[in-house]
């Protein structure tokens, strides 16, 4: 049977490979709520509403935010690989990477305040774009759903670091303001 949305095709494919359960799950979860359907800046959206649920639903609490970026990314293993056995290989469709990635860049910023927030949005984007070499190389390349996840999960493991550079330097210039 064939359905489309948009004109975005569901249930066609491999689809029918999984049981009925899962691939019910894969439509909702994998793709992000739906925002891997969008045609184009799948990535995008995800990343966007992701943050603007981690903004709602994670209580800042360094202990929570590591327990639920730990939670979706391993949630995102399975569920990206029923994604790719319904869809492909590393379909656009599957977008819970993009929330396993993002949430990894939100742990422990200094403030939910607006700057530091687009930062980690900003450069989780950057790093899951522009993916360094070896990512792509070795990371990307993994089978099925470690693959597809385990590179965001860097994208976002990269931003973190990037945040946490800014915050030493950002912390120098205030201690030299005053002294």
């Amino acid at each position: 049977m064939k359905y489309t949305k948009s004109g975005v095709t569901l249930g066609v494919g491999k689809e029918t490979q999984l049981p009925f359960l899962k691939t019910w799950t894969a439509r909702i979860f994998a793709t992000g709520f739906g925002t891997g359907y969008i045609p184009k800046g799948q990535g995008s959206l995800a990343s966007a509403v992701a943050l603007v649920l981690w903004i709602i639903l994670v209580p800042k609490s360094l202990k929570a935010e590591i327990l639920t970026a730990v939670g979706i990314n391993l949630l995102s293993l399975p569920l990206s690989e029923w994604g790719e056995k319904m869809w492909g290989h590393d379909p656009g469709r599957v977008t819970i990477d993009e929330f396993a990635g993002q949430s990894i860049a939100l742990i422990g910023l200094p403030s939910r305040s607006i700057f530091w927030l687009l930062l980690a949005f900003f450069l989780f984007r950057f790093f899951d774009v522009f993916k360094p070499k070896f990512v792509r190389k070795y990371i990307e390349t993994l089978p099925g759903g470690w693959g597809i996840t385990l590179d965001d999960t860097v994208a976002g493991l990269l931003a973190r670091m990037v945040i946490e550079i800014l915050r030493w330097f950002y912390s120098l210039g205030s201690r030299d303001a005053k002294s």
